[in-house]
């Protein structure tokens, strides 16, 4: 039996840390911007933070400039895809949702058009997530832990197809600014929205979007209403890690999230606070809050 590689890509907001001890590797994508002095700024969407920390990333969208996003390109895929196969591995792909990203179908080209014919002996598998940040990390971490007991790469595939939509997301912004200028909402709704202080609940739906099912009226009863509805939903959280992830927020809605999710649910086996990765922030926008652990399947498909 070969040994398989598992690959993510810039969405699964997968630290270092975590990427090392389970083993897998990312294909990036790109941010890019201009300035207030119309000079132009390009680079990978890198979850180490390399060439610049959040909060100097998100302090540029606070400063009125947009940032916008790319898929990963065939040439970075040509630079992770064929550093494994050439090892002689298999492939495993646990792409960002197709949703929100066209990624998966380039790899899905490619796979089929490019990869299969130079390596015509091994295998490449592609799962669509159906989601970003830590639901499609946690997935990854899941692939790790299957491949760890002895599973193939299909039956660890199949695994995760089969539950993908029990991986649960759900989010809040501190502005619909952001959500506006990235095109996700309309640019009337974003304005009455942030008038009234109206914070929308999203989760990532049965086909991968971001969708909102509530919306709570001011910062704080949207990350009371988070913790609530994690209780409503989570599945044997003693045998899991909750992680929250964050957009450079402020410190006191931090630990008032955290809080609030350890007094709704003090049984997960761990709670871990990460950035919220450079690709999902740009549309989401700093402040932004997203909360992932494993749970009763998505049921909100959006209209």
């Amino acid at each position: 039996m070969n040994k398989f590689a598992i690959v993510g890509d810039s969405t699964c907001d997968l630290p270092a840390e975590l990427r090392q001890k389970y083993d897998i590797d990312y294909a990036r994508m790109m941010v890019a911007w201009t300035d207030k002095d119309k000079k132009f700024h390009e680079m990978y969407a890198d979850l180490d933070w390399k060439e610049i920390s959040p909060k100097q990333y998100y302090d540029i969208m606070r400063d009125g400039i947009r940032i916008i996003t790319a898929q990963v390109t065939e040439q970075e895929f040509d630079s992770v895809f064929k550093s494994h196969l050439e090892k002689g591995e298999d492939l495993l792909y646990v792409a960002c949702s197709s949703g929100l990203s066209a990624s998966v179908k380039l790899a899905q080209r490619l796979a089929k058009e490019k990869y299969s014919k130079e390596f015509p002996e091994r295998k490449i598998v592609i799962v669509d997530s159906l989601i970003s940040c830590m639901g499609q990390g946690s997935m990854l971490i899941r692939a790790s832990m299957l491949r760890s007991e002895g599973k193939t790469i299909e039956e660890t595939a199949s695994e995760l197809e089969s539950t993908k939509l029990c991986y649960n997301q759900l989010a809040t912004v501190e502005s619909l600014e952001y959500l506006k200028r990235a095109g996700r909402v309309k640019a009337s709704t974003a304005f009455f929205g942030n008038i009234f202080g109206v914070k929308p609940i999203l989760v990532s739906d049965r086909v991968g979007m971001n969708h909102a099912v509530e919306k709570a009226k001011g910062r704080r009863n949207s990350l009371i209403r988070l913790s609530q509805m994690v209780k409503e939903t989570v599945e044997k959280p003693e045998l899991q890690t909750c992680y929250i992830l964050h957009a450079d927020a402020k410190q006191e809605d931090i630990d008032l999230l955290v809080s609030k999710i350890k007094e709704a649910v003090p049984t997960f086996k761990e709670y871990k606070v990460l950035p919220l990765g450079p690709i999902i922030g740009a549309s989401t926008g700093p402040g932004t809050f997203g909360v992932y652990y494993y749970g009763k399947e998505v049921l909100v498909e959006a209209e």
